[in-house]
């Protein structure tokens, strides 16, 4: 979405534009989190965007297209936007990563992406997220009314400590309502096959099994590209931006608001 801002922008105000995506679709996290059922609004921002975009006729989109160096050289560009996004948060935990690559474990992504594989009834069946933070209470918010035992893992002392007032007050009314199992001040050690290893705040180590077992730990700046452009550049007039969850993974509106802001670069380099 921050990259489609900017794009649309930029087209807007004149300026031959190309937006290069590396997979098949636009609009990035906000296209993917907006196909599960309770988050359809979400959905419709990119749909707007893209029907924006696809209305300019200065602006050239590049699906399934890596934004490599060369590639991005072909078109003599005056100013780069780096818009790349965000991808979940694995830390270095004993198991973690096997048992991801195995399927037994999955992220915000692998639920997205396969939404409509979840039947609608699924009493009888433990469902334990690991992160209390807004990617985990999504998924939460998908298993908790099909009837699942859910449980969500926190290793700080609150549930949803970045939501806003009104989202956290029916996060909670919503857990309450279903009866999600809140443990909080509680840390993941380690990831099995069926179950999580986790610590009590007592200090007390337990399993707690799962039919599914998502990791929700957050997201991380996806920079790689930033990088590489920023050092192709360096001593070049090009200009490089970076915005929106390639930064840091934030709220939609943070991206969008640094994706507008484009005019004030073609301002400063008397483009406009």
């Amino acid at each position: 979405t921050a990259g489609l801002e900017a794009a649309c922008t930029a087209a807007e105000v004149g300026c031959a534009t190309v937006l290069i995506e590396k997979s098949g679709e636009l609009g990035g996290l906000a296209r993917r989190v907006g196909k599960m059922p309770n988050k359809q609004r979400l959905g419709y921002f990119p749909q707007y965007l893209e029907r924006r975009a696809m209305k300019l006729k200065n602006l050239f989109i590049c699906k399934n297209t890596e934004a490599s160096i060369e590639f991005i050289e072909g078109f003599k560009p005056d100013i780069v936007v780096n818009a790349t996004g965000s991808v979940p948060l694995l830390p270095n935990i004993p198991g973690l990563k096997e048992n991801l690559e195995a399927g037994n474990v999955s992220t915000i992504f692998d639920l997205v992406d396969h939404v409509d594989s979840y039947p609608e009834d699924l009493s009888g069946k433990k469902v334990v997220v690991i992160g209390g933070g807004a990617v985990g209470l999504d998924v939460v918010e998908f298993f908790a009314p099909r009837g699942a035992e859910v449980s969500i893992v926190e290793m700080m002392p609150a549930i949803g400590r970045d939501l806003d007032p009104v989202t956290k007050n029916d996060t909670k009314c919503m857990m309450e309502k279903y009866n999600v199992n809140q443990l909080t001040s509680t840390a993941l050690q380690e990831v099995k096959e069926d179950c999580f290893v986790v610590k009590s705040p007592e200090g007390e180590v337990y399993e707690l099994p799962f039919d599914h077992g998502f990791v929700c730990l957050g997201m991380r700046a996806q920079s790689k590209v930033y990088e590489e452009v920023s050092k192709a550049y360096k001593d070049t007039n090009v200009r490089v931006e970076n915005i929106g969850d390639s930064v840091r993974a934030r709220r939609i509106i943070d991206g969008t608001f640094e994706g507008r802001n484009i005019v004030f670069t073609l301002e400063q380099k008397g483009f406009l």
